[in-house]
């Protein structure tokens, strides 16, 4: 420990001297004056040396010292065992010992590791989760999906800058989600050693093994599916393939298997000729001799739409925005998107259900597109702005967002989520993970919103939140706007990309703004909404909002849901939660299946009620293969210097561990700095000093 200040050392001097001055003139001037001799020579010295200390440490600490601790920790080599807890496990023929014998000699070596090492343990499959103790795990094996690599890198985050002296992966090797966790391997900073699961035999089958299909196909059209089905090992053997719905078959065909490892893709034309939600069955017949027919089906889930909507993006220059708009409304299945350069545009704009604008008004010349004139379609529109915008002219539409600047200048502004935003809901984590997008270029000026805006994003420029709308609604009498005050889009796309090996953060805001802008708000003041398909180890969340006479919304009267499926037709009734935007459920995870919903509620004496549709898909992603990938296992150990080891053996990982030299306790050197005026020993010590002089006075007959 050492104690630091701004100042010189040689400033002690003057400390003590101040307490020197300040006994001095206590003891000896003021006493002498009185004529008195209460005290004797040499305990007026004492009394004297006391004061002058007290006095010395109290102005020591004006100087606002620091004390400087330096300790020393030790960290144990972390092992990591990650227990795959994928329902492939339960398939295999030693599920048996998977489930008893097995997970008894996981924790027979997790308590053998304990002694030398920190031991963390995992399971893996759908997610990763912690884990007090392996065998204690209620629903092992019972995830829908694996995804190693996702395994690897979240080991990867969560242990960053820590001692982990190696990861233990037990696994069967199969993976059906993720990317492919030997292309990770170059990445990792610690040995991976596997524990090889499942039986590796190949068995007569007969699967269909994917179908690619879009789920939005509309009404009075085809939609292809593409259909692949494998064979092993019923050569000279045939089946039919057949596609049906809802007990109607709509096409079959016979298959001659005439190989050990067969292989075939079928494309498969489908008329859409009933609107609704359906569940498309893709079946082959079982043949003699499999062992399992989990895999001979696949239930997919398509929506016929009747009609859709049309969404024009018209751009004053090329930019690539258009392209990163384009690519996001168009995740969405439900729209149709045209792109149009504004000197070109000449369609009529009641033809689209939203028009969006970027960078229009324009200060370009030659564009002759009047954008008042478009908006009087009664078309809602988005606004993109950005350097070529002509902000005199946009604040002469009255679209509920003008800005007003008497210099031509842009500001880098990055988005903050407005928590007080109320028109519709964006999830936590994705809020978290747009604000870590770049900033846009935004017009520099002052900005004014009308009464009905609201603001999602707002601006932040440098590190100050300017409170000015980055993105913001209005919501008019007859039609919808949206604003972005900002170009760069393309940059948060690349940017959701780089983070996170998907578009979906920026897709699913952008999507947001669309299917608000672009919902007419004339009559539809109750509107409920829901994904159309969920997956079989998800959450069904259903949301509404309610808007009153203004359409603003409200959340005040109760809102009753009805959910119906083909085992409950008279359905099931719950109360909606009142949140910030309206209302939303979390019906909990539901099994597979077909389901309706209807919600109704009353506002000012009236009625409103609304309906929906959602499907839960049985993904079967685990039966589909069972047939365990004990290479990719023994690749994934060559490339971070580890070893495989059967599940049998798996005692075996504690020597192998142990032989190794680069695990070692890492001793970690923690400097910390605290202020001495908040330790209480030196409180203490100056009390003690004025309470000895003190009672030694009071003793004495003096005070």
């Amino acid at each position: 420990m050492s104690i630091i200040i701004d100042y010189p050392w040689y400033f002690l001097v003057f400390c003590l001297l101040l307490g020197a001055a300040y006994a001095g003139v206590l003891y000896w001037v003021r006493l002498r004056r009185k004529a008195e001799r209460d005290f004797s020579r040499g305990l007026s010295i004492f009394l004297s040396l006391l004061r002058t200390l007290s006095v010395a440490a109290i102005a020591f600490l004006l100087f606002s010292p620091l004390v400087k601790r330096e300790s020393n920790r030790k960290e144990k080599p972390i092992v990591i065992l990650a227990q795959d807890n994928s329902k492939s496990l339960d398939y295999s023929p030693d599920s048996a010992y998977y489930h008893n014998d097995y997970l008894t000699d996981m924790e027979r070596l997790a308590s053998e590791l304990s002694s030398d090492y920190e031991v963390q343990r995992l399971s893996f499959g759908s997610e990763v989760r912690q884990l007090e103790n392996i065998s204690d795990n209620q629903s092992v094996y019972s995830d829908q999906t694996t995804d190693i690599a996702t395994l690897l890198n979240e080991v990867s985050d969560r242990y960053y800058h820590r001692n982990v002296g190696a990861v233990v992966v037990a696994s069967d090797g199969i993976y059906n989600t993720g990317a492919n966790p030997v292309s990770v391997a170059s990445g990792l900073t610690f040995p991976v050693y596997t524990v090889a699961m499942g039986d590796t035999t190949i068995h007569p089958d007969a699967v269909v093994s994917n179908v690619r299909f879009n789920r939005i196909a509309y009404l009075g059209n085809n939609f292809p599916l593409e259909i692949t089905v494998n064979a092993d090992r019923l050569d000279g053997r045939s089946s039919v393939l057949s596609v049906s719905v809802d007990g109607r078959k709509l096409y079959s065909k016979s298959l001659q298997f005439s190989e050990q490892r067969f292989s075939s893709t079928e494309m498969v034309t489908i008329e859409a000729d009933r609107a609704g939600l359906h569940n498309y069955v893709v079946e082959i017949a079982p043949v003699a001799g499999e062992k399992s027919i989990r895999n001979n089906r696949r239930i997919i889930p398509i929506e016929i739409i009747d009609g859709h909507q049309k969404i024009a993006i018209i751009a004053a220059v090329p930019h690539p925005d258009i392209a990163a708009l384009k690519a996001a409304i168009e995740h969405n299945q439900n729209y149709e998107v045209e792109t149009f350069l504004a000197a070109d545009f000449n369609k009529n704009p009641r033809d689209y259900n939203l028009l969006v604008l970027h960078q229009l008004p324009s200060r370009v010349g030659g564009i002759g597109l009047d954008v008042a004139n478009l908006l009087q379609s009664g078309t809602p529109a988005m606004f993109i702005l950005g350097g070529q915008t002509d902000l005199a002219r946009l604040n002469t539409l009255h679209a509920g967002l003008e800005i007003f600047s008497r210099i031509d200048r842009q500001n880098e502004a990055a988005p903050l989520i407005n928590k007080n935003f109320t028109y519709f809901t964006i999830d936590e984590d994705v809020a978290r993970r747009i604000a870590q997008f770049p900033p846009l270029s935004s017009p520099f000026g002052e900005y004014k919103m009308n009464g009905n805006a609201q603001t999602l994003l707002t601006a932040r420029v440098g590190s100050v939140n300017s409170g000015l709308p980055l993105v913001a609604v209005t919501q008019q009498s007859a039609s919808r706007y949206a604003f972005i005050a900002g170009e760069g889009l393309w940059r948060w796309r690349l940017a959701d990309w780089q983070a996170n090996a998907s578009h979906s953060n920026f897709d699913g805001l952008i999507n947001k703004l669309v299917v608000f802008t672009a919902l007419q708000s004339n009559g539809e003041r109750f509107h409920i909404e829901a994904k159309n398909v969920f997956a079989q180890s998800e959450s069904v969340v259903i949301e509404a909002q309610l808007y009153n006479e203004n359409y603003e919304p409200v959340n005040q009267p109760e809102v009753e849901l009805t959910l119906r499926n083909q085992d409950s037709p008279e359905g099931g009734k719950y109360l909606m939660n009142r949140t910030a935007a309206g209302y939303s459920i979390n019906l909990g995870v539901l099994p597979p299946g077909s389901y309706s919903y209807s919600a109704s509620t009353r506002l000012s004496g009236k009625n409103y009620s609304a309906t929906g549709s959602f499907m839960v898909e049985d993904l079967q992603l685990e039966a589909l293969n069972t047939v365990a990938d004990h290479s990719l296992l023994a690749t994934l150990s060559a490339a971070t210097d580890g070893s495989m080891v059967n599940a049998r053996n798996v005692g075996e990982i504690a020597d192998l561990l142990r032989q190794r030299d680069d695990l070692k306790t890492v001793v970690y050197s923690e400097i910390s700095y605290s202020d001495m005026l908040n330790m209480p020993l030196i409180l203490v010590l100056i009390l003690l000093l004025l309470a000895i002089e003190w009672v030694v006075r009071k003793y004495n007959g003096t005070l």
